[in-house]
C-alpha cells in the first residue's frame, strides 16, 4: 500500500472510534411492530426509534463511511486493503463483508412490510440530501411522497435500522485493519474460509 492509503486506513480507524462513542447511548436492539388499526386500511406502527435529532447525530458520524467523496468510505477502504492482501482466507472474508454490506444497503425491511418497499441506500440518500445535510428539492419531494405512503416514523426507523445494521460491518472491517500500518503490514480475519463454495481447508502461515 502507498503511504496515503495507510493514512486513509488510520483515519478510518479514528472515525470508527468516534462513531462507536456516538452509538454508546443507543445500546438497545432496534425493535418495531405493526398492528392493524380500527379501519381495514389502517396500520399502526410503533418503534423504539431515537428522536430525529439523535438520529441526525448518528448520521453525521455514519456519513464518513457512506459518502462517496469521503476517503474513509466503507467500500473504498475495503477495496484498497483487499487488493493488496495476499492471504486467501482474509480475501474471502473481505469479499463476504462487501457482499453483506451491499445486501444491507439493498434491504427494504420496514417499508416493504408497509407495502411500499424502498431500499436502505435510497432511504439514507433521501434523508441525508434533503433533510440532514443538504436541501435538494427533488429528493425532498420524494421523501415526502414516501412519508405519505408509509409515514415519517417508519421512514426514520428504517434509516436508524440501516445505520445500525451497516455499522456492524464497519466494525468488522475495523477488526481487519485495526493494526495495519506501514510498519505492520498485516490484516486480521476469522479462522474460517469464507470463499464461495468452500467451508474448510488448510491456512498457510
Amino acid at each position: 500500500m502507498e503511504l496515503d492509503e495507510f493514512s486513509d486506513v488510520a483515519l478510518f480507524r479514528d472515525r470508527v472510534a468516534k462513531f462507536e462513542n456516538a452509538q454508546r447511548k443507543y445500546q438497545g436492539i432496534p425493535i418495531s411492530r405493526t398492528a392493524p388499526g380500527e379501519n381495514l386500511d389502517e396500520v399502526i406502527f410503533e418503534a423504539n426509534t431515537p428522536d430525529v435529532e439523535e438520529v441526525a447525530s448518528l448520521a453525521r458520524n455514519f456519513r464518513f463511511f457512506y459518502a462517496d467523496n469521503e476517503p474513509t468510505q466503507f467500500q473504498k477502504i475495503l477495496t484498497k486493503v483487499r487488493r493488496r492482501t495476499e492471504d486467501e482466507w482474509a480475501c474471502g472474508y473481505m469479499d463476504w463483508l462487501s457482499d453483506q454490506y451491499k445486501e444491507a444497503m439493498k434491504a427494504t425491511q420496514v417499508s416493504a412490510d408497509l407495502g411500499h418497499p424502498v431500499p436502505n441506500r435510497r432511504i439514507i440518500d433521501l434523508w441525508f440530501n434533503s433533510e440532514f445535510f443538504h436541501s435538494e428539492q427533488a429528493k425532498r419531494q420524494e421523501l415526502i411522497d414516501i412519508h405519505a405512503a408509509i409515514g415519517e416514523v417508519p421512514s426514520l426507523f428504517q434509516l436508524y435500522l440501516a445505520i445500525v445494521r451497516c455499522s456492524s460491518f464497519i466494525r468488522m472491517l475495523y477488526s481487519v485493519v485495526h493494526a495495519l500500518d506501514a510498519d505492520h503490514k498485516f490484516v486480521y480475519s476469522p479462522n474460517h474460509h469464507f470463499g464461495r463454495g468452500q467451508s474448510n481447508g488448510r491456512r498457510d502461515a
